[in-house]
């Protein structure tokens, strides 16, 4: 049998200065969201939605009406922990790769995070044409991997060599530059180009 969701609302919580966002069951959040650290989702820039990493800890707690378990902002794992809640640690940071076959890059997105992945050493050199940076160790804790939303524009060009296609910055005047090279741009999210 299905396991029932109830009704789902949109929130988010925070890892450091970074905001996860997440759907999760409305009843709970209502009741909970102060104690998880959970702010109700109103379209506003900088939270992304569907990262595999970094993730948020999990808190978990068993009431008499049954077991309520949610996301929850760092900042409130010790008051979480005080109060009976069970914390799950919360998940690794990915690594980023500065040599061999490939390199991790990333775009500044609206609201102050950095969408990143990999691409291939030679790929690198586009770095010029699509306003993508090359990540350093340093950047690791503030990179943000397999979101599902928002998702920077992508680039492709076809030339002699075969196809190229990787994502670019989400700026204007990144995309007419990249456009003046001879790139094809698709997936364009326009609500994240009027925050530049």
């Amino acid at each position: 049998m299905a396991r029932r969701r109830g009704e789902q609302v949109e929130v988010y919580v925070t890892i450091g200065s970074l905001k996860y966002g997440f759907s999760t069951n409305k009843t709970v959040h209502n009741s909970y969201k102060s104690e998880l650290g959970q702010t109700t989702y109103n379209g506003s820039a900088g939270v992304f939605f569907g990262a595999n990493s970094p993730k948020p800890p999990r808190a978990t707690k068993e009431f008499k009406t049954g077991t309520v378990g949610s996301f929850c902002s760092t900042d409130k794992v010790s008051s979480l922990k005080k109060n009976g809640w069970t914390v799950s640690r919360k998940g690794t940071i990915r690594g980023v790769k500065t040599a061999g076959k490939t390199r991790t890059v990333y775009v500044d997105m609206p609201g102050g995070w950095k969408y990143a992945w990999n691409i291939t050493a030679s790929e690198a050199d586009l770095a010029s044409d699509l306003g993508f940076v090359l990540a350093s160790g340093a950047d690791a804790a503030s990179l943000v991997w397999g979101v599902n939303y928002p998702k920077p524009p992508r680039a492709s060009r076809q030339d002699e060599g075969g196809s190229t296609s990787t994502f670019m910055k989400p700026q204007n005047s990144a995309i007419t530059k990249a456009i003046s090279k001879g790139w094809s741009v698709s997936g364009v999210d326009y609500d994240l180009l009027h925050y530049n």
